[in-house]
């Protein structure tokens, strides 16, 4: 079924960038969003970039949903900006739109110089769902809350086709579990002066 959500009048674009550590399954997530974003009937454009090592380098992951054929396939002013480590947050607000939300880890970020911003415990979340390493699917499930483009049964769809079996149901559950925490906060987003650091 198509997704009749539409995004901003003035823009058929939608920008968005995962971004954390080598081993957080970030390029894993860039996948899974942007197949959703196809089956829910959205031109989409998805790139990534990481560094050499395994584990512990910086890793980005950008999905660009678009109502037209996406002309430019690398994100410009994100409107969406998910960050799984403090060093992810620091080194790509620059890029966030002044209008955008910044979505973080609550356990791995604790200070975000910026003026929206959704903090959730993706990773107590991950454990919670009895797969510590699906923090990247709780953090698409926040994705899904704000983002006007993509349907949560799309996401679960490719989540079951992309993962194995015994793996699958988890994820989904972290990824239900973050989705629904980050909707009852989607009224309430605590917005403040961007001249100060917020403190989570």
């Amino acid at each position: 079924m198509k997704n009749t959500r539409n995004f901003s009048e003035k823009s058929p674009r939608y920008e968005i960038r995962i971004a954390g550590s080598g081993g957080q399954g970030i390029i894993l997530a860039g996948i899974i969003l942007a197949e959703a974003g196809l089956i829910d009937s959205r031109y989409v454009a998805q790139s990534q970039n990481y560094s050499p090592e395994t584990r512990g380098g910086n890793s980005i992951s950008e999905v660009v949903l678009s109502e037209t054929e996406v002309d430019y396939p690398r994100a410009l002013a994100l409107d969406i900006l998910v960050a799984l480590t403090q060093e992810a947050c620091n080194r790509n607000l620059p890029d966030v739109k002044e209008t955008g939300l910044v979505i973080v880890d609550s356990g791995l970020v604790r200070g975000v110089l910026w003026g929206k911003v959704a903090s959730l415990p993706f990773s107590q979340i991950a454990r919670k769902a009895g797969e510590p390493r699906a923090i990247n699917m709780a953090a698409l499930g926040a994705v899904v809350a704000f983002c006007p483009g993509i349907s949560r049964d799309s996401v679960a769809e490719v989540i079951a086709k992309r993962l194995p079996a015994a793996k699958a149901a988890a994820n989904i559950l972290a990824f239900d579990e973050a989705l629904k925490r980050a909707g009852t906060t989607k009224g309430s987003l605590r917005t403040v002066e961007t001249e100060e650091e917020f403190e989570i």
